[in-house]
């Protein structure tokens, strides 16, 4: 039985079957029917694949042995954790996150678009990353670096964090730092060693990481920004020429930090699509700039998934979707604003967005929604129903 959806689930329903490419999931199919032998049948791709069986025995033959143990279980934990299994090998592979699903999108069917694109992204990769599969090829070939390397190992203690940033100040006695010769000044000693005493002075541990996570990923976004060096040059070539606005001496991050240039350029693409640009130097004026570009960006076409968050840009911390947004954005502007003639940059996006106004009127007391869409059963004295023949 199909699932009822009312609402804004309803909406979102018909979008997601809208902008379904229902060519792009016969090439999947026949992909993964041509690699692993198992055929879909008369089956919906959703019910074929929901198991995650289908997509571990994919990974398998692409990459012998990727998957140890797949698990033949009906429980739902054990084909969620399949899928979760296919994932990991793509996220290994190079399939960057933006390009993922979730376990729901296919285990319940709630986003089967994404699992097409994921599926397909992951062919791409397939033909860089594992050159030693020579089987058939799905999409255009991507490539991608992936760098995760392992932590060295240290001993910890109680005390490491802090010795090898902090230092103590030599005991003084009657005003007379001890140790020190007089008319010199002060000096300091490091943790461990203290006047009077012979202890050897511990060491700095030269491994001990004292950013952990943040510094991970600070590290990870800076490799991505600098593989998108060649991007990021067209990017501010195009911002310049349409906008007018020069990047002087600044960077990048903060040329575009309170988002008037961002309102500029959508202005100069679409004129008028944002009424009025904030000035102020308040926070949450930039901010609500860059809200302006985002919502302009989307009326254009650029997808939610290229699309990034206002603290990406306002508090850098992921420039790279930054530029990977407004590469986008010149290629939906190319399809969706023809009257612009402007300089063009990157290829031609071609995307679908129905949004319709719902024509129900607004309620105006408390029963009139539920006399719209409810039946109320006849009341019934002994198993006779009122007006029946």
């Amino acid at each position: 039985m199909s699932e009822l959806n009312y609402g804004i689930d309803d909406e979102l329903k018909q979008k997601q079957e809208a902008s379904y490419d229902k060519f792009l999931e016969k090439r999947v199919v026949d992909w993964i029917e041509q690699i692993t032998g198992s055929t879909k049948g008369d089956q919906e791709v959703a019910e074929w694949l929901h198991d995650g069986k289908v997509l571990c025995e994919l990974v398998n033959k692409i990459q012998p042995g990727t998957v140890k143990k797949i698990n033949d279980s009906s429980l739902p934990f054990k084909q969620m954790e399949n899928i979760t299994y296919f994932m990991n090998a793509a996220r290994a592979i190079g399939v960057p996150e933006m390009s993922m699903f979730a376990t729901p999108d296919l285990y319940e069917a709630k986003n089967m678009g994404s699992v097409i694109n994921c599926i397909n992204n992951y062919g791409g990769f397939v033909q860089s990353a594992v050159p030693e599969f020579d089987g058939p090829k799905l999409g255009n070939e991507v490539k991608a670096e992936v760098h995760d390397v392992r932590r060295d190992k240290t001993k910890v203690d109680q005390s490491a964090g802090l010795s090898g940033t902090m230092e103590i100040e030599r005991p003084r006695y009657g005003g007379v730092t001890a140790g020190a010769t007089a008319g010199k000044p002060q000096e300091h000693q490091a943790a461990g060693q203290v006047a009077g005493s012979q202890t050897r002075p511990r060491s700095p541990i030269p491994t001990a990481d004292h950013a952990g996570l943040d510094a991970d990923l600070a590290a990870k976004m800076a490799e991505k920004e600098a593989a998108l060096a060649g991007v990021k040059a067209e990017v501010v070539d195009w911002i310049q020429t349409v906008s007018g606005s020069s990047i002087g001496d600044a960077s990048f991050a903060e040329w575009l930090h309170d988002g008037k240039v961002l309102c500029a350029l959508i202005n100069a693409i679409k004129p008028g699509a944002i009424p009025k640009v904030n000035q102020s130097t308040l926070a949450f004026k930039q901010m609500e700039n860059i809200t302006y570009f985002m919502n302009a960006a989307r009326d254009m076409g650029v997808p939610e998934s290229s699309m990034f968050g206002t603290p990406d840009l306002y508090e850098e911390k992921n420039i790279g979707s930054v530029i990977q947004c407004i590469y986008t954005l010149g290629g939906a502007v190319q399809v969706n604003v023809p009257e612009f003639t402007g300089p063009k940059l990157g290829t031609p996006l071609h995307t679908q967005s129905s949004d319709k106004k719902r024509e129900d009127a607004l309620c105006m007391d408390q029963s009139e929604a539920y006399q719209r869409t409810m039946q109320v059963e006849r009341p019934k004295d002994l198993g006779i129903t009122r007006g029946a023949h």
